[in-house]
């Protein structure tokens, strides 16, 4: 065992080496990188399986870690990214997955010799007080984010000025009515504001332009420049010809109430907040009602303990800031890179309590519905950024979701062919039980789901969030992330040199 051991160790020392001096000539050309590669590749599955062969109980475990060491090997290879960038991430990525192994293995070294009964119990019993946690979390955010009703009525004088700003590329019809509902608004000072931002077709300058005479503002929109994601570019632009105190960012396929204006800003007011972000709903016409994907978006914004963290839940679906203090964080600018900008915003605003995010109300509405294709769209989009395009962060959420969001379902299955069957299925069943309420209150609320789809779907859309969050990685590491006839993975994954941070904190998995 020892010997395979060493070997193994061995393997790990050569991998660190060849990112650490990535960097020598030798290794500059195509050739030598990628022969040197694919050897070490080789090496990694073959003492992985010679380990696997002589104690796979105890190396199982970790064995779950080496396809990522080799998707680590491959990016090495591919030379995709900046140098300096290339070795500081793959070394990062190496000694997190490497020092990951040694754990397990060492863990499993010493519950090798617990009872089945014992090692179950060390397992649904941390399952269930994490997911109990997670539901604490959950409701707690849930009240945070219910609606406060203003204090006192603010006439019309006392309001700000607000100017709705909306990027707008190849949309569609449903940029027309995004547009007819805002202007039904009963807000009393307000402009609008829509950028065509280089769209590909006519029909999105013709929806906007036929409003024209409604008030609508059209701005051409400027080619983006390389080092920006094109919406923040547009933002910016929309930002510079902005007349109100108070920006609102509406997505073009987002529709409001007549009441959602006022409502939002009075919140604002009575609250004494600079930045706000809202929970969308889907409209209640809309017929189909199964989702997998938007509810988990929601669910990684609600579920855990960000405000701890000083990481508020936002949502780009419609924000509104305080122009000044948007222009004291520096503008988009600040954030050119970010597929999700307003999340920058909103953890400078929280740090001085500036920050609410809230759910619909009666009177302030906010709705949002997109189809199948376009969630898949977004979810690629998102999801790697969201985890810092760090490749050891996948595996960590891939492992939690698996082990304990998606593992009491599983759990609850095996219960009948252990010893003890009813304590066991008692404690895997309430873990379920708090997943399902979470995940009803992310989709049946939001109205994503039926209560009956939404208890049918937990357990798949957990899955399903694994697997888009590696088609998201392996999008953005080997290939394109296109949105709308643009590659974001241009802007979103370049890295100023000698910027790039070795190591975050824990916090960054939330």
């Amino acid at each position: 065992m020892y010997v395979w051991l060493l070997l193994w160790v061995c393997v790990a020392a050569i991998e660190a080496l060849l990112y650490t001096f990535s960097e020598t000539n030798f290794l500059k050309s195509t050739l030598p990188r990628i022969l040197l590669g694919t050897i070490l590749a080789v090496l990694i599955v073959v003492t992985a399986g010679i380990l696997l062969e002589s104690d796979w109980h105890i190396w199982i475990a970790s064995a779950l870690l080496t396809p990522y060491r080799l998707i680590n090997v491959v990016r090495f290879m591919q030379h995709r990214l900046q140098r300096d960038r290339l070795r500081d991430v793959s070394l990062q990525a190496h000694a997190w997955l490497v020092g990951a192994q040694i754990v397990l293995f060492l863990m499993s070294r010493v519950v090798e010799h617990y009872s089945v009964v014992v090692l179950a119990s060390g397992i649904a019993a941390p399952q269930l007080l994490i997911t109990l946690g997670l539901l604490r979390s959950t409701l707690q955010t849930w009240e945070y984010a219910r609606p406060v009703v203003p204090s006192k009525h603010y006439p019309d004088k006392e309001l700000p000025s607000v100017s709705v700003l909306i990027p707008a590329r190849d949309e569609t019809v449903t940029l027309q009515r995004c547009l007819e509902s805002i202007l039904q608004s009963d807000y009393p000072k307000f402009e609008v504001l829509v950028l065509d931002d280089c769209s590909q077709d006519t029909h999105t300058p013709e929806i906007i332009r036929s409003f024209a005479q409604r008030g609508v503002r059209f701005l051409q929109g400027e080619i983006p420049e390389e080092h920006w994601v094109a919406k923040n570019f547009a933002c910016e632009q929309l930002r510079h010809e902005a007349d109100g105190s108070l920006l609102l960012y509406a997505n073009a396929d987002v529709r409001f109430e007549p009441t959602t204006m006022r409502a939002m800003v009075e919140h604002l007011l009575s609250q004494n907040k600079e930045m706000l972000s809202v929970l969308p709903v889907r409209p209640a016409e809309e017929k189909l009602r199964f989702s997998l994907l938007q509810p988990m978006r929601y669910y990684w914004e609600l579920c855990l303990p960000r405000r701890m963290f000083k990481r508020p839940p936002v949502l780009s679906t419609c924000w509104i800031i305080s122009a000044e203090r948007l222009e004291q964080y520096g503008g988009f600018a600040s954030a050119k890179q970010s597929v999700a900008p307003e999340t920058h915003f909103a953890r400078k605003a929280v740090i001085s309590d500036g920050y609410s995010f809230v759910r619909n109300s009666a009177e302030l509405k906010v709705y949002r519905a997109k189809d199948t294709h376009t969630q898949y769209e977004t979810t690629v989009r998102m999801r790697y950024p969201q985890l810092h395009r760090r490749l050891e962060l996948v595996a960590a959420t891939s492992l939690f979701e698996l082990l304990f969001i998606a593992g009491p379902f599983f759990g609850l299955i095996v219960s009948f062919f252990l010893p003890h069957t009813l304590a066991f299925s008692l404690v895997w069943l309430a873990a379920v039980l708090a997943t399902e309420i979470m995940y009803f209150y992310v989709s049946v609320e939001t109205r994503l789901n039926t209560p009956i789809t939404a208890i049918l779907a937990a357990p798949l859309a957990i899955l399903v969030d694994i697997y888009m969050l590696h088609v998201s990685l392996i999008r953005y590491e080997f290939g394109d992330v296109d949105w709308k006839g643009r590659n974001v993975c241009i802007p979103v994954m370049r890295v100023e040199p000698r910027k790039h941070k070795l190591l975050r904190s824990s916090a960054d998995l939330v």
